[in-house]
């Protein structure tokens, strides 16, 4: 039997390379047939995967994110650097050759496989990139029979420029502010809603991700007996029935967004991001008119044609506010602060995701105890998102060095409220 570094009601985690682990075979003994093998992780047995992987640019001299890592073939990469030189001394020497990519891509899809087959049919994928490197993430992870559905941006207002300063002004990169997070799913069994009545994914938790709002909210119109625009008049647009029930469905899809917030976006922003966007937006508004308002016609557009309407066909709710309103602002730094960054005898994880993050993406993929998997779990960020949330995680950490800060966390979880809320399902 392969013993778990550390377990507790929630959470399992073992130490070891990701690959060996999810094809390894688990052996118990069986009193009839004696010693026989499992698979570890069986086919079909967990409902997502949350993982941030190694980018393959050797962020900050770490040989786990060094291209050489990703096959049988190692490369010297970025050298160690002592404390008196620096990290930051190789920015812009890393290898991103094609042939180094091509070897971190080979990898993610060997991974990603093992992935998909132990994903339940429907489960999500998400899979932090880097801005560098990602498209060769996004390919591997879509090479391994993955369907690619979105990708999200995470915005942050603090990275740091890794660029190599030459004379009269110029240097070699953008200082970074986003992150892609590959959003990719497993083949469905029949439709979506089969799916989800057989095994409970296939679909994201979009109620448990909206956006708190305090707005008014628009909700649509019908057409009261007006013209529509060119191109998009519709049969049922002339039975006055169902033009009613179209309305009732709109105001009660309002009524809900009111309720639970806006629909969640495939941008999310930190603080600093929004207030940023906002002081060049300044406070905008919506517009506000009772039914039978009139209004003027617009002239006929190449895409959605002309609005011949002369009056507003139904109530419309105006707004105010900045940008950031429209899109998950997360209250913690871009990058994750002191309180979220364990410490165990001097040792800490230099690229430790922000939790409200996690938890927002566990809700996301991950349907009310769900059964998670991190194949990378650095200072374990996914695992306490999955605790706070009510989620099982089994996460899975080579480095030998980081084992004691995921437990760290774990044993003391921040206490954090996704957007100022609760958690919830």
């Amino acid at each position: 039997m392969i013993t778990p570094y550390y377990q507790d009601d929630s959470v399992t985690l073992h130490h070891g390379d990701c690959l060996d682990m999810l094809r390894a075979d688990d052996y118990g003994y069986d009193w009839n047939l004696g010693y026989r093998s499992a698979r570890m992780f069986p086919d079909n047995s967990v409902d997502a995967v949350i993982t941030d992987p190694p980018y393959g640019i050797a962020f900050m001299g770490k040989a786990w994110d060094q291209p050489g890592e990703f096959g049988s073939e190692r490369r010297n990469g970025s050298p160690q650097r002592t404390q008196r030189e620096g990290l930051a001394m190789d920015a812009g020497r890393y290898d991103l050759s094609p042939a180094a990519m091509l070897n971190f891509q080979r990898w993610c899809t060997a991974w990603a496989t093992e992935c998909l087959r132990i994903l339940k049919p429907g489960g999500h994928l998400l899979a932090f990139g880097g801005s560098r490197t990602w498209h060769r993430l996004a390919t591997a992870i879509e090479d391994a029979g993955f369907e690619m559905r979105d990708s999200i941006a995470w915005l942050y207002a603090q990275g740091f420029p890794k660029s190599m300063n030459l004379q009269g002004g110029l240097g070699t990169a953008l200082k970074p502010a986003f992150e892609p997070i590959v959003v990719a799913r497993k083949p469905l069994a029949g439709t979506v809603a089969a799916n989800v009545l057989e095994y409970g994914t296939g679909a994201l938790n979009i109620d448990a991700c909206r956006i708190p709002t305090g707005d008014k909210l628009g909700g649509g119109s019908t057409t009261r007996g007006q013209r529509m625009k060119d191109g998009w008049h519709r049969p049922w647009m002339d039975d006055p029935d169902m033009v009613a029930a179209n309305a009732e469905r709109s105001r009660a899809s309002v009524a809900r967004s009111e309720e639970l917030g806006r629909w969640p976006t495939n941008v999310v922003l930190d603080k600093h991001q929004a207030e940023a966007l906002d002081r060049q937006t300044g406070v905008l508004h919506s517009g506000t008119m009772r039914a039978g308002t009139e209004r003027q016609p617009r002239a006929g557009g190449t895409i959605y044609g002309a609005d011949t309407r002369t009056f507003a066909p139904a109530d419309t709710y105006g707004d105010s506010g900045g940008a950031s309103r429209f899109f998950p602002v997360f209250r913690y730094e871009a990058k994750a602060p002191t309180s979220e960054r364990p410490n165990a005898d001097g040792v800490q994880h230099p690229t430790v995701k922000p939790l409200e993050l996690m938890r927002w993406l566990v809700r996301l993929v991950a349907p009310a105890g769900a059964v998670v998997l991190e194949p990378f779990a650095g200072s374990g960020t996914t695992a306490e998102a999955c605790v706070l949330e009510d989620r099982q995680c089994i996460a899975i950490e080579r480095e030998a060095d980081y084992l004691p800060l995921i437990v760290s966390r774990l044993q003391k979880p921040v206490q954090a409220g996704l957007f100022g809320l609760e958690a919830g399902a």
